[in-house]
C-alpha cells in the first residue's frame, strides 16, 4: 500500500503554520544545504501536472516537518535571517511628526 501524499496547503493547516513560511523553510534549504536545520527537512514529492509541478509529502515526512518547526529559531534574525530579512519591511524615520525626506529620498533634496 502506497503512503498518502499531502499537498502543501494540507501540510500547512497540519502545522499550523502558511504555506509562505513552508516556502521560506525550503528556500533556506536551497541556500544552506549543508546547515544543520536545513538537514532536517525532508525532501519534496513532485508530480508534474502539465506545465506546472506541484509539490507533495509523504505521510511519514509530516513528523520530520513538525520537529523541524518545533527546532528551528524564531525571528527575523535568527538562522533564516538570511532569507526573511528580504521582506522585512523599512523603517520610517520620522522627524516632529513627519518624514524625514533626507533620509528616504536618496540623493533629492527639496528646495
Amino acid at each position: 500500500m502506497e503512503e498518502r501524499l499531502f499537498s502543501a496547503e494540507e501540510v500547512c493547516v497540519l502545522l499550523d503554520c502558511s504555506v509562505h513560511s513552508l516556502n521560506i523553510w525550503y528556500k533556506f534549504k536551497r541556500q544552506n544545504p549543508d546547515n544543520e536545520y536545513a538537514k532536517m527537512l525532508p525532501e519534496i514529492t513532485n508530480k508534474t501536472n502539465g506545465a506546472r509541478t506541484k509539490r507533495y509529502w509523504k505521510e511519514s515526512d509530516i513528523v520530520r516537518l513538525i520537529e523541524f518547526k518545533a527546532a528551528i529559531p524564531h525571528g527575523r534574525n535568527g538562522v533564516l535571517g538570511s532569507v526573511t530579512q528580504k521582506y522585512a519591511k523599512k523603517r520610517k524615520c520620522v522627524k516632529d511628526g513627519r518624514k524625514n525626506k533626507e533620509t528616504h529620498k536618496k540623493g533629492r533634496k527639496r528646495a
